[in-house]
């Protein structure tokens, strides 16, 4: 097992990573594994194996009765258990055991014996939908005193779980949103819990020390309840959001230490408009201005391009190679702006051709098109009908100025 190439494990979990319920009485989770020792490699490549978890087993199932062959841990009723997420029938799931280092720091846990609690004894196992419905990470320890001692199967015990519900949130500015993070201990403990928020560099948002009770809150937008930590409900509520980020709930029971990053995503999208209407006629040689504005957008990231489509032709549009960009606008309620313009002398060439603006943002299924079509008419018949009218105003101004020197040259009768 040792021996078995990563891509083959992972394409093992990929395709049969699956919950399997060959037995009624319990419930196991293929998991890429990293054996306790590998820390003591440096900074040559971790190697992964795959192992087993066993859930639902309670202590009457025997160790002769998992006839699948690896590392496995068998969990021991608790508390702390992965069933409850379970119920939503879900499937696809990604699971992974590390050790958990203590530094030589002892951990006094009721229920875990001292001689329970040396070297390679404390792991953590996250499990994670693939969709992101949910990210759980539980602490497990093995137990000593088992009936049974058969080689890789290990009796462990559950004791913290720290999990979320909502690992990617999508909210607009100026909303209200609730970060889920909730805990499970096998005992009534101190818990320490810490909030933080991280864009360009980290900040503390709030902090509860379990052992003084007291919360100390950095941010006025934010809060924490308190009276639910005693249900195991470390929730943050964040009111009139301003930027997106990633968020980081922290909790301590003892020398245990987990934590759940939920991805805070803001999506406004853009109002997009153009100084033109939909149709627009020009003479040959005029001159025209074409503006896209895109405003009212959020994050910052948008793309703005002209596309010019000839009528009738099936071809499929060229992109504008001249256009300029306007630098982003920061409006006052936090959102962006921005143009994309150029400089435009009608020929009769382009008669019925179509100007497409096609603005793409990440808060769009799919990209926002406004377009402007054409009519370029010849200048030439407008300059011959004036030239005509000049020749003709000119020939009237000779026949009168002619027949006023007639009359003025007339003999007169006396």
């Amino acid at each position: 097992m040792d021996n078995y190439p990563v891509s083959l494990i992972l394409c093992v979990l990929l395709i049969g990573g699956t919950w399997s319920i060959e037995d009624p009485t319990y419930i196991k989770l293929p998991c890429l594994y990293e054996r306790p020792n590998h820390h003591l490699l440096g900074d040559q490549p971790v190697s992964l194996n795959t192992a087993w978890v066993v859930l639902g087993s309670g202590q009457g199932i025997s160790v002769q009765n998992l006839d699948f062959e690896g590392v496995t841990f068998i969990f021991k009723d608790s508390p702390v258990n992965l069933m409850p997420f379970l119920k939503e029938g879900i499937t696809d799931l990604k699971c992974e055991i590390k050790p958990y280092f203590t530094a030589n720091t002892q951990i006094l846990w009721p229920g875990v014996k001292s001689t329970d609690n040396g070297l390679n004894s404390w792991y953590i196992y996250t499990v994670q939908d693939s969709a992101g419905k949910f990210h759980t990470a539980t602490f497990f320890t093995k137990l000593t005193e088992t009936a049974e001692k058969k080689e890789d199967k290990h009796h462990v015990l559950a004791t913290f779980m720290l999990s979320t519900r909502t690992r990617n949130v999508y909210a607009r500015l100026g909303d209200s949103v609730l970060l889920d993070c909730a805990f499970t201990v096998d005992h009534q403990a101190k818990i320490s819990v810490t909030w933080s928020y991280r864009e360009s560099s980290e900040v503390k948002i709030l902090s509860y020390n379990g052992d003084t009770k007291k919360l100390q809150n950095n941010w006025k937008d934010a809060y924490m309840n308190v009276e639910e930590l005693k249900t195991g409900n470390a929730s943050l509520l964040v009111n009139n959001l301003k930027k997106e980020g990633l968020f980081t709930c922290t909790v301590s029971v003892a020398s245990l230490f987990a934590e759940q990053q939920i991805h805070l995503y803001i999506r406004e999208s853009p109002l997009v408009t153009l100084n033109v209407g939909s149709a627009l006629t020009l003479s040959e040689g005029d001159e025209q201005k074409f503006v896209c504005d895109a405003s009212g957008y959020y994050p910052l990231d948008v793309n703005i391009e002209w596309l010019r489509e000839l009528p009738n032709t099936g071809l499929l549009p060229s992109v504008l190679s001249n256009v300029v960009y306007s630098s982003h606008k920061h409006n006052h309620n936090g959102t962006y702006s921005l143009s994309g313009f150029f400089l435009y002398t009608a020929s009769l060439q382009d008669n019925g051709v179509t100007f497409t603006c096609r603005v793409e943002h990440s808060s769009l299924k799919k990209p926002i098109r406004k377009s402007v079509t054409l009519t370029v008419l010849d200048s030439q018949p407008w300059m011959l009908l004036i030239v005509i009218v000049i020749l003709i105003l000119v020939l009237l101004y000779c026949v009168r100025i002619y027949y006023k020197e007639m009359n003025a040259n007339k003999t007169k009768p006396y």
